[in-house]
């Protein structure tokens, strides 16, 4: 199963989206499931640094397997921008849940700042 973890700042602003695990829904490279949440955490990564020139934490590791996002400190335009992305790539992340439930889980957590 893929373990899909959302943090959120108490702002309700996303700082991170990780992807840990193998669906199991087919073999290891001809797996839909995972291929599609790939395809979207990548999109995601792709459009901060090629079209908001935005610096991301971005980590794969082939062994665990797990794909994760990390925001920097944003502000203003960025900070939106970044949300907006962010925010569609969760909407993607829980319809592939939907449709998926036996292979796909999704826990968000709040960090919270002081």
């Amino acid at each position: 199963m893929i373990k899909i973890t959302i943090v959120r700042e108490d702002d309700d602003k996303i700082k991170s989206i990780t992807s840990m695990g193998h669906s199991g829904y087919a073999e290891e490279g001809s797996d839909i499931v995972c291929a599609s949440v790939s395809v979207l955490l990548q999109n995601a990564q792709k459009t901060f640094c090629e079209i908001l020139d935005i610096n991301t934490v971005y980590v794969v590791d082939s062994k665990q397997p797990s794909l994760s996002i990390t925001l920097p400190k944003l502000d203003g335009e960025d900070l939106k921008m970044a949300n907006l992305i962010m925010e569609s790539t969760i909407n993607g992340l829980y319809d592939l849940a939907d449709t998926f439930p036996k292979y796909i889980s999704i826990k968000e957590k709040r960090k919270w700042k002081y």
